[in-house]
């Protein structure tokens, strides 16, 4: 047999050009795979082949033990990823879970951090000061945005403050001056809505301004109101505002569609101060009516609880639950919504002065803690711990202030207390500090 190539039909010969090599065919390549019944290798195959050859050398250098350790090291970094990844997983399922709880625990006004005991009592440089030349008279009110960035303060002269926290300084200020058309004269309350996109301010007149809280430009005026407005309280994470007025009624305002909503009447006396969170609740104090006042406002009734002699000036709640209450006798009362009589109170909470109780002045609580501050003009600022199911209210310290404590609240961290100071009482002039200043107050606390 011939070793020539058997080709199909006729055979031809391979005509050779002059100078020109033939070439010879290999029937093979060198690294060619093997053909099996004329089926030609996928490329997977040949990387797999490829990948199997490699493995196979560098197998061929190394021991059985050190293969042993190489495969055990591979399968524990499998092992770590895999692990990562639950953890990683397991972190955010608890976050969550958290969270929810929390959300869950605070609406039903059941939620409580017990915070009071890891409070450490400031001293005197952890308190400062701050002034300015709008201030002339009296601080009246202050307010905090959610963030914590920002706090505005309000006077008896008729001028706004915005002060930047984080900045330590004045950040802009509407005044009677250059605002005339919308203030009228001392500005008797301001709040802040959750995501600080309005401000609201009340003054001597019966009307109520909204402001753009970054620009300081108005925005609105709402007029229902027959007399001076003397509270005001975005329910939380809304903008539906609150607001009550010397003319004893509560009125529902919507900034959604800058609109009125609803009164609510019941007090026989001028209210004195509002409060409100996240449940369509409003909790009013009546002043000389002696009442405390829960507006369920969706179920259009609400629950009257009788406080102490005299005039009850203030009202601040703890949670959905709890809530306290200041009085011109000097008492400091807590109470349960479920409870007509108060579960705990204090009597002269601040002293006396000739034998006459002094004056709650202002209220700020800690939401959902054991927490809260009152002021009056005794030049301290108190701060008490709830205990014993609220049963139990116990001094923690004092803070030093020189004037009338007018407004106070604490940042939502409870890492600082604004407190608006003044000469003189709010709402009148029947006393005067002279050695006091007019101010904004910022207390730093520590806490374990």
């Amino acid at each position: 047999m011939s070793s020539s190539f058997f080709l199909k039909g006729k055979s031809r010969k391979v005509q050779k050009r002059k100078g020109e090599k033939i070439k010879k065919k290999n029937p093979k390549k060198p690294n060619a795979p093997n053909l099996e019944n004329g089926q030609e290798s996928s490329d997977s195959e040949l990387d797999i082949r490829k990948f199997s050859d490699a493995e196979e050398s560098e197998s061929d250098h190394e021991t059985a033990e050190q293969k042993k350790l190489r495969l055990a090291k591979k399968y524990l970094e499998e092992i770590e990823k895999e692990e990562a990844k639950r953890a990683e997983l397991k972190e955010v399922d608890d976050a969550v879970e958290n969270r929810l709880k929390k959300d869950y625990l605070e609406q039903k006004g059941k939620l409580k951090i017990e915070i009071a005991d890891k409070y450490i009592e400031p001293g005197e440089s952890d308190l400062r000061l701050i002034r300015a030349k709008e201030h002339r008279l009296t601080l009246t009110c202050v307010c905090i945005s959610s963030d914590n960035s920002y706090a505005f303060t309000g006077s008896k002269c008729g001028s706004i403050i915005k002060w930047g926290i984080n900045e330590k300084r004045k950040m802009g200020s509407l005044t009677f001056k250059t605002h005339s058309k919308f203030i009228k004269g001392m500005v008797k309350s301001l709040t802040i809505s959750t995501d600080s996109k309005y401000l609201v301010s009340s003054d001597e007149s019966p009307y109520i301004q909204v402001w753009d809280p970054s620009t300081l430009k108005h925005i609105y005026t709402f007029k229902g109101h027959k007399d001076e407005v003397t509270g005001l309280v975005f329910r939380k994470n809304t903008h539906d505002l609150y607001s009550a007025s010397k003319d004893r009624s509560v009125k529902i305002w919507s900034l959604d569609e800058m609109a009125y909503v609803e009164t609510l009447f019941g007090h026989q006396s001028p209210i004195t101060s509002i409060d409100a969170l996240t449940r369509e609740r409003a909790i009013t104090a009546g002043g000389r009516d002696t009442s405390v006042r829960i507006w369920k406002i969706a179920e259009e009734s609400q629950l009257i609880y009788n406080g102490p002699v005299g005039s009850l000036d203030e009202v601040k709640l703890l949670d959905e639950e709890h809530f306290v209450s200041g009085s011109d006798n000097g008492s400091l009362c807590v109470w349960s919504v479920l409870k007509k009589k108060p579960l705990c109170t204090v009597p002269e909470a601040h002293g006396s002065e000739n034998e006459v109780p002094r004056w709650i002045t202002s209220l700020a609580t800690l939401l959902n803690s054991d927490v809260f501050a009152s002021g009056s003009y005794d030049l301290n600022i108190r701060l008490w711990k709830v205990s014993d199911q609220y049963r139990k209210v116990t001094p923690m310290f004092s803070v030093q202030v020189s004037g009338f404590v007018n407004s106070m609240q604490f940042t939502s961290d409870g890492k600082q207390l604004h407190v608006a100071v003044g000469q003189e009482h709010k709402a009148g002039r029947w006393f005067k500090l002279g050695s006091a200043k007019n101010g904004l107050l910022v207390v730093n606390f520590t806490i374990k």
